[in-house]
């Protein structure tokens, strides 16, 4: 078990997350401290105050984490305001994509270099990355240049949660462990209501580029904060493993390779779905696409043989997955990650297409039902912290999911904002819960020694889940649209200007608002019928969630002896 000094500055004996051992020295005159702060139970109550420069840590580290969630919903509120300007509506999914992408093979690397070279170092990168990602975000002259730029912040992106949770599994002790991760949920939560709530107004009142300018002093404020309290815990000490001295030892532990490939895999994919679902005659099952498919399989299949015969650190450690619990955690775990992020960005735009919302509208529509995604995250760490009921709160929380995408359906365009406002709240409370049930359920089945580890792999197969999420949700939006349109339209306009009409709806949205009378009705009509369609999607998948909850009942947790493992809370 890890255990700190007063000034986080070496470690006793450890186990490192890959169940090797490493000699560190301690000065003399606080062993006596550590053993009373950090003693040999991992689960003996430790008093707060008595972990070092502890509310600072969480100030930077809590930052860091209400940027993720206001970073996440602020490109949800504003992607087709950006499509529209740029008439790229059709790839604006691509703005939040391509951030999910790099954040999601970035993640699990993070555990892995915050072991060799430093929470604090890491920390440090990732919110640089952020930073600059931001800024050029805010610069960008067209959609290209911007979605290669939210890959650049979602390269730090990736880190800003992953660390957090580290950082804490680090300093904090089990049995406070779950208060700690709900207040995380909490500003989480908070950050996504400020992104989808503000989003909108900021986009509407000065300019989109400010939802990403603002964003900058924050993580420059936070960075600077961890500069200089963030403990920079390692595997190995600076002067005997130093990156500048020894940066090939340090890079050979790393699974570059694995990364590498999964950034191309994932990227293919994106690309399979977009152009299989934005160009007029084309489809999934289209031979001018499927090689892409193919392509992607090929790559994944090369990323999980590096996984399994890589001498480094890997991205996903077979010994994490192997067993059928794992698999059906990770499995619940991309599945819910789908249907939050289709869930996620396909609202805004229906607020904005069929009920005819402003954007700055249609993100405060969404203000009171993301309050309850907090709140779902607040709950989940009360009831972990009292009562051992994770079980229950992981069924609860896929139910609300499943049930808040099957009430969406039942949203009309004279739907009373009450209502409409009533049917969202479900899926948020059920994503604050099911969320931190996922990562609780997982990682407590594992060692201390591997709890890093864990956490990025977890995050690793929900952030894949967000991304197909985002990517299949708006592919079957725009391909059932295009379809039913056309179907629509077969007696009012002939082929071509049906073709043009669909090209010209796709790549900016805002040329439905020039239709009128029973042309418009008939467009909106087959947008409100092709946004279900996705929600339908989502809803059987939250249901297939719902069922690997229930299977996981009957699987035992994976047997790694390197620690005595958590108890489930």
């Amino acid at each position: 078990m890890v255990t700190y000094n007063k000034h986080f500055g070496h470690r006793r004996k450890s186990a490192t997350s890959y169940g090797s051992i490493s000699e560190t020295r301690i000065p003399e005159n606080s062993l006596e401290e550590l053993e009373n702060i950090h003693g040999a139970d991992e689960d003996e109550d430790i008093k707060l105050s008595d972990i070092p420069n502890l509310w600072i840590v969480e100030a930077a580290l809590f930052t860091n984490v209400f940027l993720s969630g206001f970073d996440g919903t602020v490109t949800a509120s504003t992607y087709q305001t950006i499509g529209n300007e740029f008439n790229h509506m059709n790839i604006s999914s691509w703005i939040t994509a391509a951030y999910l992408i790099t954040s999601t093979s970035f993640q699990p690397l993070y555990g892995s270099f915050s072991d060799a070279l430093g929470r604090r170092n890491c920390l440090f990168f990732a919110n640089t990355s952020f930073t600059i990602g931001c800024l050029a975000c805010g610069l960008s002259p067209n959609i290209v240049v911007l979605s290669f730029m939210r890959a650049l912040t979602g390269i730090g992106g990736g880190g800003l949660i992953t660390l957090s949770t580290i950082v804490n599994s680090d300093m904090i002790p089990s049995s406070k462990r779950g208060i700690f991760q709900a207040f995380q949920n909490l500003l989480l939560g908070l950050g996504a209501i400020c992104g989808a709530s503000f989003g909108g107004s900021i986009a509407s009142s000065i300019g989109w580029r400010w939802c990403f300018f603002v964003q900058v002093p924050i993580c420059i404020t936070s960075s600077l904060i961890m500069s200089s309290y963030v403990p920079n815990q390692k595997e190995y000490e600076d002067r005997e493993i130093g990156f500048l001295f020894h940066p090939k030892k340090i890079l050979k532990d790393i699974d570059i390779t694995g990364s590498v490939f999964i950034i191309i895999g994932l990227t293919l994919q994106l690309l399979y779905l977009s152009l299989g679902s934005s160009k007029v005659g084309v489809s999934w099952t289209s031979p001018s696409v499927l090689p892409i498919l193919f392509a992607s399989g090929i790559i994944l299949v090369l990323f999980v043989y590096n996984e399994a015969k890589t001498s480094a650190r890997a991205i996903i450690p077979l010994e994490l997955v192997r067993s059928s619990f794992s698999f059906v955690v990770l499995t619940i775990s991309i599945l819910v990650g789908f249907a939050s992020y289709a869930y996620l960005f396909t609202l805004p735009l229906f607020f904005q297409i069929v009920l005819g919302d402003s954007t700055a509208k249609a993100g405060l529509r969404l203000t009171i039902p993301s309050l309850f995604t907090p709140v779902g995250g607040l709950i989940t760490g009360i009831c972990m912290s009292r009562y051992n009921c994770l079980q229950i709160l992981l069924y609860a929380g896929v139910f609300l999911m499943a049930l808040g995408n099957f009430l969406f359906l039942f949203i009309e365009k004279d739907s009373p904002n009450w209502l409409v406002g009533l049917f969202l709240i479900p899926a948020n409370l059920g994503q604050g819960i099911t969320f931190p049930a996922t990562l609780f359920t997982f990682i407590f089945a594992f060692p201390k020694s591997r709890q890093a580890t864990a956490t990025s792999t977890l995050y690793l197969f929900r952030s894949i889940g967000s991304v197909w999420g985002v990517a299949m949700s708006t592919g079957v939006i725009q391909l059932y649209f295009g379809k039913s349109l056309r179907s629509n339209l077969k007696g009012l306009l002939d082929e071509d200007k049906i073709n043009e009409l669909v090209t010209k709806i796709t790549s900016n949205s805002s040329y439905i608002g020039k239709l009128h009378g029973e042309l418009k009705d008939i467009v909106i009509d087959c947008f409100d019928t092709s946004t279900k369609k996705a929600h339908l999607l989502s809803t059987i998948l939250s249901l297939l969630a719902l069922a690997f909850c229930v299977i996981k009942e009957f699987l035992k947790k994976p047997k790694i002896e390197q620690e005595e493992t958590y108890c489930e809370r």
